[in-house]
């Protein structure tokens, strides 16, 4: 076999590949066609079942179902967000996760972490910063 015969066995195998490459992936694929008709098929986040513990202090004139019966919070549609977001120097920014805090803290905790996060502040865009953080929890929670 010589050079000629190879390059020909290759040019001809690489023209089968393109050839069954351009066949086999069909016409265009057409795009997703969004229908506002169609009924809302997405699953609604619901909180879990909340139940109280009873109340052994309730005077023993109520009936007992009424003082036994759990409250059941399970047909809540949606979850509160605990996250507070801020924008600052243009980009979008957890308050509580500048301050090193788990999301939902309370003010106290909140304001532990600020004070300390102020202290080991070098900067006053940074001191900025942390300022801008604080104050979007503290206008959340008011």
């Amino acid at each position: 076999m010589n050079s000629q015969d190879f390059l020909t066995i290759n040019l001809v195998g690489a023209g089968a590949f393109v050839l069954w490459y351009l066949v086999s992936r069909g016409g265009p694929i057409q795009p997703t066609r969004l229908n506002m008709k169609a009924p809302d098929t997405a699953p609604t986040v619901l909180e879990p079942a909340i139940s109280q513990a009873p109340d052994h202090d309730a005077p023993s004139s109520a009936p007992a179902l009424a003082r036994n019966s759990p409250i059941n919070h399970s047909m809540t549609p949606k979850m509160k967000s605990l996250n507070v977001m801020f924008i600052y120097n243009g980009h979008s920014w957890d308050a509580y996760e500048v301050l090193g805090v788990p999301a939902g803290a309370s003010i106290p905790i909140v304001t532990e972490a600020y004070q300390t996060a102020l202290r080991r502040c070098t900067g006053a865009e940074s001191a900025e910063f942390l300022e801008t953080a604080y104050k979007a929890i503290l206008n959340k929670s008011a």
